[in-house]
């Protein structure tokens, strides 16, 4: 007859008391402990005042091109008035010493590098360039 061999049972320490005495501890460790809260710096952030000030001589002729390649022109009595390309000159001959060019968003971009190319002619170094929807 054979003698079978009985299967030793595998030995496995318990580890529920380790775990207790560990949560034991962290718990301490969490309340015994002081939470550092860190200090605020008051900043005095210093106030200005702006006041928009309209210089009639520095006033910017604005010309507006709209999608179907219409010139307006927005300068001090003429709010909005439509212009053909030519008679931008006269406008551009006057004291006028900035200009705004405000186009349409589908403009072809060689009609914004005409009017640009003629305020430079005219010798008007402050020029904008504004797009609308």
């Amino acid at each position: 007859m054979a003698r079978y061999k009985k299967k030793r049972a595998l030995l496995t320490p318990d580890l529920t008391p380790l775990i207790d005495v560990v949560f034991l501890l962290l718990i301490f460790f969490i309340v015994s402990s002081t939470f550092n809260k860190y200090g605020s710096i008051k900043v005095e952030l210093p106030t200005s005042t702006m006041e928009i000030v309209k210089d009639a001589e520095n006033e910017a002729l604005e010309i507006i091109i709209d999608k179907d390649n219409r010139y307006f022109i927005n300068y001090k009595e003429d709010k909005k008035r439509e212009v053909t390309f030519e008679e931008l000159d006269s406008y551009l001959i006057s004291e006028v010493k900035s200009v705004a060019i405000t186009g349409d968003k589908n403009l072809k971009y060689q009609n914004i590098i005409d009017v640009v190319s003629k305020v430079k002619n005219h010798g008007i170094e402050n020029l904008g360039i504004n797009f609308y929807e």
